[in-house]
């Protein structure tokens, strides 16, 4: 019984209380039920203000026999079902909008007007949005992401969150501002920071920088949870991630609630960091990530967390036995190499990030891989057929332009000589004997 009938079951007990607290004769009976009937009254969900004998009998009886669940209103059979609409008609409505939910209410319309052929009658607008509605099959209802449940880490480095927030305006080294980009990555367990940064791009490359220093720093994460973020779908980390035993894990589309400990955080770092610098004061991109680790190291990683009842640093700390390291002999930031595929020009060069550089000798027109460092491309390794083929040097024009051409340093061939008629003449009679 729902609070709507049970209201109204206790409006029909108090009027028939004194007609069932005993027993009565039929004609004692008849009378009371005629006092009650002879009165106004404020019916529950219902315009009219007074009751017929009869209906104060029926209610009577109903109590006698069925006690107090019996005074609340009965349920139509029907109930839940469109009396509108035939079954068919409801599963034809149903299906067709679970098909497509962006299924506006004009187009069903349309779309039913067509299938009946006119030889049913037409569905008004407000039967089909009541029954959608009533079913559930509105966009809204149909298009409703799944309940998202709270989740925990239950060791450190279990699960890493990264995440990008737009920092602020710093000195440009070449002169004027230029505004900063925060990179960061946070244990989902422990809430401690592995690594941030601030940078002055939010591209690929200061993403890769921040996962590898904070990998250098705390170790390696099971997982990586981001969002779809164009960066966070590239090649290169699906690469790096599987060369290091990580799962990467995108946050579901519109579904922002899965990345909420590191929104959590940035909100901490904005009331607690970001609001106490001086606008006034210009600051460098050094000087301001020197005060953010600062912070990270002497703030936030030492003040207790009240979700986990100690700090970050403890928290972590705790697990320290489960985290997974790198081999000590492993190249950290050669796994964080790009790998891109280039063709050789028949000059031997090929083209990197707007640069020229040169390959060997053996390798125009050939197509190879080149592995550097995002942040470093000045060493750029070369490797053809999965072999290493050395490393790339940067085209030098003033250079080459002073070592002697393979043309000029080649032999000169003798000039040719004029024609001898009288050894032509010669040859030929001695070819006719």
């Amino acid at each position: 019984m729902d609070a709507k009938a049970e209201k109204l079951a206790l409006f029909r007990y108090g009027l028939v209380a004194p007609l069932v607290l005993e027993t009565l004769p039929r004609g004692e009976l008849t009378r009371r039920a005629q006092e009650v009937a002879a009165r106004h009254y404020d019916i529950p969900d219902s315009k009219r203000i007074s009751v017929s004998v009869d209906t104060l009998l029926d209610w009577a009886h109903r109590y006698r026999t069925g006690g107090f669940e019996a005074l609340a209103p009965k349920l139509r059979q029907d109930r839940g079902q469109s009396r509108a609409l035939s079954p068919q008609l409801a599963d034809l409505i149903e299906r067709l909008k679970r098909e497509n939910p962006h299924r506006t209410g004009t187009t069903l319309l349309r779309e039913l007007a067509l299938s009946s052929g006119g030889n049913s009658p037409g569905v008004s607008a407000s039967t089909l949005y009541r029954f959608l509605k009533q079913h559930g099959l509105t966009a809204r209802q149909l298009l409703v992401p799944p309940a998202h449940k709270k989740f925990e880490a239950q060791l450190s480095n279990q699960i890493w969150q990264a995440d990008m927030l737009f920092g602020p305006y710093v000195q440009r080294p070449g002169g004027g501002k230029m505004q900063a980009f925060l990179h960061a990555t946070l244990d989902d367990a422990s809430r401690l920071i592995p690594h941030a940064q601030f940078y002055p791009s939010q591209g690929l490359d200061a993403c890769l920088d921040c996962l590898r220093q904070a990998i250098a720093a705390r170790g390696l994460p099971v997982r990586l949870y981001i969002d779809n973020a164009k960066i966070y779908r590239s090649q290169q980390l699906a690469r790096i991630a599987a060369s290091l035993g990580t799962l990467i894990v995108h946050t579901p589309p519109y579904q922002p609630e899965g990345r909420g400990k590191i929104e959590r955080y940035f909100r901490t770092l904005r009331d607690q960091f970001l609001t106490n610098l001086d606008p006034k004061q210009s600051l460098s991109l050094e000087d301001l990530n020197d005060r953010l680790w600062s912070w990270i190291e002497h703030a936030y990683h030492r003040a207790e967390h009240s979700a986990l009842g100690s700090t970050p640093l403890l928290r972590w700390q705790r697990d320290i036995e489960h985290v997974r390291q790198l081999p000590p002999a492993t190249d950290l930031r050669r796994l964080f190499f790009y790998r891109l595929d280039r063709l050789v020009r028949r000059d031997c060069t090929f083209l990197l990030h707007n640069r020229f550089y040169e390959a060997p000798p053996h390798l125009p027109g050939q197509t190879i891989e080149v592995r550097f460092d995002p942040l470093d491309a000045n060493q750029v390794e070369i490797y053809f057929q999965g072999q290493p083929q050395g490393t790339a040097r940067l085209v030098d024009p003033v250079i080459n332009a002073q070592l002697p051409s393979a043309k000029r340093s080649a032999p000169a061939e003798p000039e040719p000589t004029g024609i001898n008629f009288v050894e032509l003449l010669q040859q030929k009679k001695d070819r006719k004997e």
